[in-house]
């Protein structure tokens, strides 16, 4: 019977997590990276010509884009690192003011909110599967309180190791260093 230690029921939370929430998440940001791919072309899209013949150097390259949209400050990730304007990544300085109710605003709040919400989801998540995994100490335990997880987290669990038995002929050993052969010691 294996007992659960801290570093142990870490891997089981972060494994049932994954499990739950790494695909929707993923998608989730892909959404948001192309949301923030069309802000950086509605930003940048008629002077990207431009930007490209002038000299190496004059313009930096970033893969993030600061606008903002209703009031709110938002850093851009549109994936790769791409040429941008001068201070237009950082805090104080916005690549372009946006309204709110412009539809590639629109969809870069919506993907955002996405992403939000599956951490939000997650994070409540992580609570409720901490509780269970702290409120038991061996795998025989968590198996009775919550068998429905063993599929996934029964890799963890340690089997204990069958000893080998040496295939050596213990006869021809007691031979070769000259102890009695057949006798059984009294």
């Amino acid at each position: 019977m294996s007992r659960l230690t801290k570093q142990l029921r870490e891997k089981m939370l972060a494994e049932v997590l994954d499990h739950a929430f790494a695909e929707k998440q993923k998608q989730a940001t892909s959404e948001l990276i192309l949301a923030g791919e069309k802000i950086y072309l509605d930003v940048y899209g008629d002077h990207l010509e431009a930007m490209s013949s002038l000299p190496k150097g004059w313009l930096q390259k970033s893969s993030n884009l600061s606008v903002a949209i209703a009031g709110q400050r938002h850093s851009v990730d549109h994936g790769k690192s791409k040429l941008i304007g001068y201070d237009h990544y950082g805090k104080w300085q916005s690549a372009k003011l946006y309204v709110g109710d412009e539809q590639v605003a629109i969809d870069y709040l919506k993907a955002n909110e996405k992403v939000q919400d599956l951490k939000d989801q997650r994070s409540n998540m992580c609570r409720e599967v901490n509780a269970v995994l702290e409120s038991v100490h061996t795998f025989k335990k968590l198996w009775e309180v919550w068998p429905e997880c063993k599929s996934l987290l029964e890799k963890f669990e340690q089997k204990p190791a069958i000893a080998i038995l040496p295939a050596v002929q213990v006869h021809r050993l007691n031979a070769a260093l000259g102890l009695p052969v057949g006798e059984v010691p009294a």
